[in-house]
């Protein structure tokens, strides 16, 4: 299992959140975040991105991670990261069950 870590544009969360769901994506966790890059202004030290949060099989991440990176990528400074990190368990809350 793999979490999947995208901090992306929010101009390109929409497409990408679409062909996630396209791509049977049934779940992500999506926040509003404040980061400080490459790409600061003078009168803006910080900039509003989207942080996409998901979980997929491992089998899945560079599909995954390409679809995230398709939408997201236009060369310039700012266009955020993906990040893939091993998860070693995840258990549901309300059903208690673990999954692997």
């Amino acid at each position: 299992m793999k979490l999947i870590t995208a901090i992306v544009r929010t101009t390109c969360l929409e497409k990408i959140v679409r062909d996630l769901r396209d791509a049977g994506i049934k779940g992500m966790t999506i926040t509003e975040v404040k980061g400080i890059g490459e790409q600061v202004e003078l009168f803006r030290p910080y900039t509003v991105h989207r942080k996409i949060e998901l979980f997929v099989p491992d089998e899945r991440a560079e599909e995954v991670s390409r679809i995230i990176l398709e939408h997201s990528h236009t060369g310039l400074a700012g266009d955020g990261i993906i990040a893939v990190s091993p998860i070693e368990h995840i258990v549901k809350i309300r059903t208690k069950e673990r999954i692997s």
